[in-house]
């Protein structure tokens, strides 16, 4: 009898028990934080809630388990390997892909009426190749909402067509930190608003050592790595941008309030129709210190356009040792409104600030009456220390711990713990980029064995395959 043709389905089933099955021990090492081990231990967490609090994610089961959790009980999740949703590995999203889900993709975990309030570890680890179509959703990201939550120590790659507030890792914040984050990701969400590159809207929020890439297409009030950020601190973050939208849309965030940001580096193409600029479309009772800008930004040509080389709108902000060289558009329609920093400026104040008025094509600072002359070429700005004379601009302020400011054919940059970026040719494009890719050696952390699973039913079935093999 032949048996062979069988062999396959058996293997099949025998995987799919081995994914599905749940398992005895959910933490192990009894940390409070649930091991996450495959894609449907990561799909499964939406589904954890509580009769006590039925529209939250609190981390304290897992199929509705938590063996090998505290007395005090778990509170959150941690990734022990990689995961990747190419799950075919043919190197695209499709209906062999595990979760296809008719072509939307992996659902989002919770959204505004279920908040993930816990903790996820990714432990250094990354979940690669996340594709999420859901064109019109609010909220369409890894986590849809999250509120007193931690994220943190996490790779991610991803593909998302979205609604409004939304971005890869998490569409709407509020009162979580994210941490350690290095992304590569394309969100797409014309006509949309309130889009990030990593998050929708960041409310009261704290967002530190993050090194993103992203390309963005968007509506209004988006940017490369929040579309809505209030009552937040963001530092520490490295940027490699490609952003384009209708209005107020900025390399770093759209709109900006009561919030700090600090110890950023920015390399950006911002393309929109009015309101642009390489930080922030629109920013107000904010501050902004040790930042560097670099790249282009363009807008249409047509009346009352308005763009700037940091940000388009800001009132009442605070900017202090900042270094620019964005290219901006020309006046060629002269009711337009293009300044080298700002298009509209309203009581906010500069120090140290410093820009390429060869490179922006314009010495003015702001395009409505106002102008801070600090303004020198290019070259000028290549000074190899803060002493530094170049050509009359000394960097007095800009410390070596913040900065560093390599030879004389370098810019001076931020340092960061992810490295230290540039864009020399002040082009928007970085130079040393790293490329962040699923890993292709074996992982060498082992996941968690799942006590009580179905090893012993794949054990069965790969004998009796074998069996099946002799016996042609």
């Amino acid at each position: 009898m032949r048996l062979t043709p069988f062999i396959p389905a058996l293997l099949a089933f025998a995987s799919a028990l081995s994914i599905a099955a749940p398992r005895d021990i959910y933490d192990s090492d009894h940390n409070g934080l649930i091991e996450i081990e495959d894609l449907q231990d990561l799909n499964e967490i939406r589904n954890n809630t509580s009769a006590e609090h039925p529209a939250e994610i609190q981390g304290t089961h897992l199929y509705g388990a938590n063996g090998g959790c505290p007395a005090s009980g778990c509170n959150g999740y941690e990734l022990t390997r990689n995961l990747n949703f190419d799950t075919n590995s043919n190197g695209r999203f499709d209906e062999g892909d595990q979760f296809w889900n008719e072509g939307k993709g992996f659902e989002p975990i919770g959204n505004w009426n279920l908040k993930f309030i816990a903790q996820f570890n990714g432990n250094g680890f990354g979940i690669y190749n996340l594709n999420i179509q859901r064109p019109g959703q609010s909220f369409a990201s890894l986590f849809g909402y999250a509120e007193q939550s931690y994220i943190h120590s996490l790779k991610l790659t991803a593909d998302l067509a979205t609604g409004k507030e939304s971005g890869a890792l998490l569409g709407y914040g509020w009162e979580t930190r994210v941490e350690n984050i290095q992304a590569d990701v394309r969100v797409s969400s014309p006509g949309h608003e309130y889009i990030g590159g990593l998050i929708g809207v960041a409310d009261n929020m704290l967002l530190s050592n993050i090194r993103l890439k992203a390309v963005i297409q968007s509506g209004d009030k988006s940017g490369g790595m929040v579309g809505q950020m209030q009552d937040s601190t963001l530092n520490k973050s490295a940027l490699f941008i490609r952003i384009s939208g209708n209005k107020t849309v900025g390399g770093l965030t759209g709109t900006t309030s009561d919030s700090e940001i600090h110890d950023v580096f920015v390399a950006t193409q911002v393309n929109a129709d009015v309101w642009a600029a390489a930080l922030s479309g629109g920013s107000s009772d904010s501050q902004y210190q040790n930042i560097r800008t670099s790249g282009q930004v363009t807008i249409a040509d047509s009346k009352y356009a308005t763009a700037g080389g940091v940000v388009s709108s800001t009132q009442n902000d605070i900017f202090k040792n900042i270094l620019v060289t964005v290219a901006l558009p020309p006046d060629s329609e002269t009711q337009r409104f293009i300044g080298a920093l700002f298009a509209s400026r309203d009581n906010s104040k500069e120090q140290q600030v410093y820009w390429a008025s060869d490179y922006a094509g314009r010495h003015d600072s702001s395009a409505r009456g106002y102008s801070y002359e600090q303004h020198f070429d290019l070259i000028d700005l290549r000074c190899t220390s803060p002493t530094h004379n170049c050509n009359g601009l000394q960097l007095t302020h800009f410390n070596d711990t913040n900065w560093d400011f390599g030879s004389t054919d370098n810019l001076p940059t931020i340092k960061l713990v992810s490295g230290i970026y540039r864009d020399d040719n002040a082009d928007g494009e970085v130079e040393n980029w790293p490329q962040l890719s699923m890993p292709t050696d074996p992982d060498p952390t082992e996941p968690g064995k799942k006590s009580g699973s179905s090893g012993g039913a794949l054990i069965w079935l790969l004998a009796l395959a074998a069996v099946a093999r002799r016996r042609r």
